[in-house]
């Protein structure tokens, strides 16, 4: 066995005995602490093996695979315990992880490389204290994730990733801290802070989000209201809700609005080196930028979901921009192995390319999907397509899972990009196959 992935298993047994050397004051699965206290802890432990393999796209983003290195084929071990404190004056959330991946590289440039790294580490982390029964003060290393819409949750900027795509796969948290009132059980408002600066896809460091969120819960419906503040940055509105139309239909939006964008545009320049640059024309704008998701589910008496999903990209590109974005992509592609300074150029630009700052490159995207559960009492199926309505292209996923026996799960994701552009900037089809273990 390599050396890493040694390494890991260690670990993962380290961690296994002291699971065994748990006392008796532990109840396994999600059962809930006894009013008599002498249960206060609960446990939740996965094991996942699984392998992948990808095709790296033939597209000017990434030429011949020299600028992202996307591995042919992957093999990862993850061991991923979850322990929930509950006591009379505290409350604690202890996720530690254990991963052990290794990846091979076929195509391009880096063909024939491979790499091995292991992990042990802490995805969340949180303390909570009793201060009062409508007060709950927190402060640790968690991921908030929330939004009823499946492409992206637009009001959620602390975290972009939503688990959705890929349900095997855990967003990392970040360390906050929160303040949340409970008036009222029909009313919620949290104060969330960020406590460090984060880095963005272009290694930059951003100031940390200040956010008061407030949630109201109806009957049969829930909106939720997000403002956000950073310190010397621009305005930011965010809001989700739900409404249960019938005991079939559910209703949904997701959506935010700011006060000018961090997006890149294209601007062609004939004096630069590329012919162009892509710059954030909008920093500083008093324009009013708006994404948002609307959509809804329908459930069927025969235990199917259907669901459709409509995303407007407010600084997307219109028809020019994506024209000036594909040639400027091209040419610094065309340059990235030159030997000359404007090989740094090129890849400087085609970072930027890569980190647009918009969830999508164009403006208007349409989301189809089935959901199908327990067939045969075993058998889970999620089929999803996602149509780019201005570029007609688009791309296909399926999520299956198979219940094994109690504590065993197979499972397969395998996604494939249709047409040409946007969907095929990085990988053609994708596909990975693993067993879930949990107890």
């Amino acid at each position: 066995m390599r050396e890493p992935l040694q390494n890991a298993f260690r670990s993962l047994l380290m961690v296994c005995c002291l699971l065994s050397l748990s006392t008796g004051q532990v109840v396994a699965g999600d059962s809930p602490p006894d009013k008599a206290g002498d249960r206060w802890l609960t446990t939740n432990v996965r094991a996942l093996l699984y392998g992948g393999m990808q095709d790296p796209a033939d597209s000017s983003q990434n030429p011949d695979n020299a600028l992202l290195r996307i591995p042919r084929y992957d093999a990862t071990a993850a061991f991923r315990p979850d322990f929930l404190a509950e006591t009379s004056w505290v409350n604690g959330v202890f996720k530690p992880r254990v991963t052990a991946t290794e990846t091979w590289r076929r195509d391009g440039a880096p063909a024939g490389t491979r790499d091995r790294e292991a992990r042990l580490f802490v995805n969340e982390w949180v303390v909570q204290p009793r201060v009062h029964d409508k007060l709950v003060l927190s402060f640790g290393k968690e991921k908030l994730l929330w939004g009823p819409s499946f492409l992206v949750s637009p009001s959620n900027l602390l975290f972009r990733d939503r688990e959705k795509a890929n349900p095997k796969a855990e967003v990392e948290g970040k360390y906050l801290g929160r303040l949340v009132w409970m008036p009222n059980p029909a009313v919620t408002i949290s104060g969330i802070s960020e406590t460090q600066k984060q880095e963005n896809l272009l290694q930059e460091q951003e100031k940390p989000f200040r956010v008061l969120k407030f949630d109201v819960m109806g009957g049969n419906y829930s909106v939720t209201a997000i403002g956000y503040l950073r310190q010397d940055d621009r305005f930011r509105v965010g809001s989700f809700g739900q409404w249960t139309a019938s005991d079939a239909l559910l209703l949904y939006y997701d959506g935010i609005v700011t006060r000018g964008t961090d997006a890149f545009y294209p601007v062609q320049d004939p004096a630069q080196p590329l012919g162009g640059d892509f710059l954030k024309l909008y920093d500083h704008s008093a324009r009013l930028f708006t994404t948002v998701t609307a959509g809804g589910s329908c459930t069927f008496l025969s235990g199917e979901t259907v669901s459709m999903e409509f995303l407007y990209n407010g600084a997307g590109y219109g028809d020019a921009d994506a024209a000036a974005f594909y040639q400027l992509r091209g040419t610094a592609s065309d340059h990235f192995f030159d030997s000359s300074a404007i090989a740094g150029l090129s890849q400087r630009t085609l970072g930027q390319a890569l980190a647009a700052g918009s969830p999508f490159l164009r403006r208007r995207y349409l989301m189809a999907q089935v959901n199908s559960g327990e067939i045969r009492n075993s058998l889970t199926v999620l089929l999803r397509y996602v149509r780019g309505l201005e570029e007609r292209n688009g791309q296909a996923s399926s999520i299956l899972e198979w219940t094994l026996s109690e504590r065993l799960q197979l499972f397969n994701i395998t996604t494939v990009a249709a047409g040409q552009g946007e969907f095929r900037a990085l990988v053609d089809r994708s596909s990975v196959l693993g067993l879930e273990a949990h107890w």
